[in-house]
């Protein structure tokens, strides 16, 4: 009942995954949307889209919903603003958040950065005690954390202004008498 007349191609869906239909930047004009009017306080939003930021740096892709919902539960933030909130990686900024991690990482445990990428090819087929997971995984989830925490203040604050000037507007124009549009006040 619901199904499409003439079902998309798998290229076709794949495009509109990298670059959607109407546009990124309608894209995230609805995602901001969305997120002003959820029905919560403006810090419980503004945590729940730091949480999700964090998650976002976290090498484990699939995972990035469960982990911002937790951080959510932990942080007593918004559940559906931490789901937005992983909106910060994107295919666009994956690449730059994962050489950063990994970068960072590699500073951090006192390791040699040679601005190049290892290769993946032989850490796969690496049977000694360094294979994938100490070369690449655990220099980029240790670098996580801190490029988590900037992600998470660079949207924090600004989430938190948004969400508490919509409220504060919305609740003059409820007191004004309902939907008349706004005036300049000034």
């Amino acid at each position: 009942m619901f199904k499409r007349r003439k079902p998309r191609e798998t290229l076709e869906v794949l495009r509109e995954w990298l670059w959607p239909k109407s546009g990124w930047i309608r894209a995230g004009k609805y995602v901001f949307h969305r997120l002003i009017r959820l029905d919560d306080g403006p810090r419980t939003i503004a945590v729940g889209m730091a949480c999700g930021a964090f998650a976002s740096a976290s090498p484990f892709v699939g995972t990035h919903f469960i982990t911002a919902g937790i951080l959510a539960l932990i942080f007593r933030g918004n559940i559906i603003a931490s789901t937005l909130g992983t909106w910060v990686g994107n295919p666009i900024t994956f690449p730059f958040i994962w050489l950063l991690t990994y970068q960072i990482g590699l500073i951090v445990l006192g390791q040699e950065t040679t601005g190049e990428l290892p290769d993946i090819g032989a850490s796969l087929t690496d049977t000694a005690s360094e294979g994938i997971l100490t070369t690449i995984i655990y220099p980029m989830l240790i670098g996580a954390l801190p490029v988590g925490s900037f992600l998470a203040l660079f949207t924090c604050f600004p989430t938190l202004w948004a969400v508490k000037g919509y409220k504060l507007a919305n609740q003059k124009r409820r007191k004004r008498g309902g939907n008349a549009p706004m005036e300049d006040e000034s």
